[in-house]
């Protein structure tokens, strides 16, 4: 998406035969460079958008953590990689071994609309990490049908029935949002707990303020893509 809009600034510039307008998409082509590629500004888009990190009482103890997959893991050559989302599956694995949960629920699977597609197969690894872990089965409850955020708020309800158990909610902070909404449109009550940051401290450094670094593009790819699936769930009505 931040490359999409660089390309159709430049293209502007290029074709364009209003010198004024030349002018304008260069500017501002150069202006969104910057906005998208600067530390400060990504990591402001970050703090606001993201949930905060959560630390947990030392008495504070939950039934289940639901898990939602979606870039834990993927495939090549037959072999399963984890990915930049395996904070996910991480975190909740570090939560069990020290009490604070009793159950792990994975909800998703491959995340891939396909009918050929193994829809289980993103929920299964990451069931396996787990066991392999040292979490009893007994412990793994798999919902591996679900290939987005309103199935996973659904499929979760469904699963769960009339019981109310106390849940942690466990997902990337940029996707917490929109997750914690679907969960509360089907009435299942859940305290967040996010992962995998892109937010972090604000500094002064005269890098953090003026370079632009390739990898924020990523970061504002992210979360941009993020935000316009929220407002396009508030518009289906998918939201609480």
């Amino acid at each position: 998406m931040p490359i999409t809009f660089l390309a159709y600034g430049l293209l502007t510039a290029a074709f364009s035969k209003s010198a004024r307008r030349k002018q304008w998409a260069i500017w501002a082509t150069l202006g969104w460079l910057f906005i998208s590629t600067t530390d400060v500004i990504t990591n402001e888009l970050a703090l606001a958008w993201e949930y905060a990190p959560v630390t947990l009482k030392a008495d504070e103890t939950y039934d289940m953590a639901v898990v939602l997959t979606g870039g834990i893991t993927g495939k090549k050559d037959g072999k399963v990689f984890f990915g930049n989302s395996a904070d996910r599956i991480l975190q909740p694995l570090l939560l069990y071994k020290a009490g604070k949960i009793k159950k792990i629920l994975i909800s998703g699977g491959s995340g891939i609309v396909s009918a050929q597609a193994d829809s289980t197969s993103e929920g299964k690894a990451a069931a396996q990490l787990l066991h392999l872990a040292g979490i009893p089965q007994s412990d793994i409850i798999l919902e591996g049908t679900s290939r987005n955020t309103r199935e996973n708020a659904r499929n979760t309800a469904k699963l769960l029935g009339q019981s109310t158990p106390k849940i942690l909610l466990v997902t990337s902070a940029f996707h917490m949002r929109r997750a914690v909404a679907c969960f509360q449109k089907e009435n299942v009550q859940v305290r967040p707990y996010p992962t995998d940051f892109f937010a972090s401290e604000r500094q002064t450094a005269w890098d953090y303020l003026l370079i632009p670094k390739e990898y924020n593009l990523f970061c504002t790819y992210r979360m941009m893509h993020e935000i316009v699936g929220y407002v396009m769930y508030w518009a289906m009505g998918y939201l609480s």
